[in-house]
């Protein structure tokens, strides 16, 4: 064969479709293994007096916006190789397991497929156009702003680094595009209610636990919901928390304070403070001034500057 004709050889080597044989066979054997261990009951664990080795373990409840990824499995894996390992060891493994679904995130993004759905239409038709890409300039111009905001903010903190900054992204991510890497098409219309993240990503969490503990961390689970309550009034009886106002950054959008890691952009971001310096207006005023008005007579004026540096005032 002469040198002319090998990169055609690899070539067509490399367009040729990669085999799923192997990964489909290792499938098979594990739907086998997770049916046999349902009829099983495996991983229930009921209360026995007569076996005093008992083991206990649980793992960070990951947070319900989506499948669990490789980072998940990564930290996972070594609780569940633990669990395994006690029960080997003839201990009674209690392995619960929690997804968290309270805070903002999902219902952000609910939210943000909603609008996508009342602009373009089901299925969305996003503007890819010349004229689409000019009316959305002034947006990306904020973004980058923002992003120098943040990498300035992100120098400065111990991390030095921010999720956007590793993500790098720029330009609009549509919620519809996040969730067709996820579900099937047809049900990602669905998903513009909070609910249906609830009871749609937590069962293909499926790992070696005891499922009848499982929990998902809202008022849906009505168990779960009475816990935090008696939780936080033990500690407010206890005088181990108050009630009080601190300076914090307001999602206007969604009617609630929006806490660093909830947010959809301008992560680090933090409230600033500004002095505000209250100014006398002193009489007489201009003759055509508005506050000559009416309503204003004999009323004391104030102007309302703020600023960053109070000293310089």
């Amino acid at each position: 064969m002469n040198q002319q004709q090998q990169p055609q050889v690899d070539g067509a080597k490399a367009s040729a479709p990669k085999s799923f044989t192997r990964r489909d066979h290792l499938r098979t054997i594990e739907r086998r293994v997770q049916a046999r261990w349902e009829v099983d009951r495996t991983y229930e664990v009921n209360y026995d007096p007569n076996n005093e080795e008992k083991y206990f373990l649980t793992f960070p409840y990951p947070y319900m916006n989506g499948r669990l990824h490789l980072g998940h499995a990564f930290s996972l894996t070594k609780a569940e190789f633990t669990a395994r390992f006690q029960r080997l060891r003839g201990k009674n493994v209690l392995f619960p397991f929690g997804f968290h679904c309270t805070g903002m995130p999902i219902q952000a993004a609910a939210n943000k497929l909603k609008e996508e759905l009342a602009l373009y239409s089901c299925p969305p038709t996003f503007p890819e156009s010349d004229e689409a890409v000019n009316s959305h300039a002034q947006d990306d111009k904020d973004l980058v702003e923002e992003k120098s905001a943040e990498q300035a903010i992100a120098a400065k903190s111990k991390g030095k680094k921010t999720k956007l900054l590793v993500k790098g992204q720029t330009g609009t991510t549509r919620q519809w595009n996040i969730l067709s890497k996820m579900v099937p098409i047809e049900e990602i219309p669905a998903f513009s209610d909070p609910m249906k993240w609830l009871s749609y990503f937590p069962p293909l969490g499926v790992t070696a636990i005891d499922w009848r503990r499982s929990f998902i961390t809202t008022a849906v689970n009505p168990v779960y919901d009475a816990f935090i309550r008696w939780q936080f009034n033990s500690l407010l009886k206890g005088n181990r928390i108050r009630s009080g106002f601190r300076p914090n950054v307001y999602s206007v959008k969604d009617k609630q304070v929006c806490a660093d890691h909830d947010r959809a952009s301008g992560e680090g971001v933090c409230p600033q403070e500004y002095t505000i310096i209250k100014l006398l207006v002193v009489t007489p005023y201009p003759s055509d001034s508005v506050l000559n008005h009416v309503s204003l007579r004999g009323k004391p004026i104030y102007l309302a500057p703020a600023t960053l540096r109070p000293e310089t005032m």
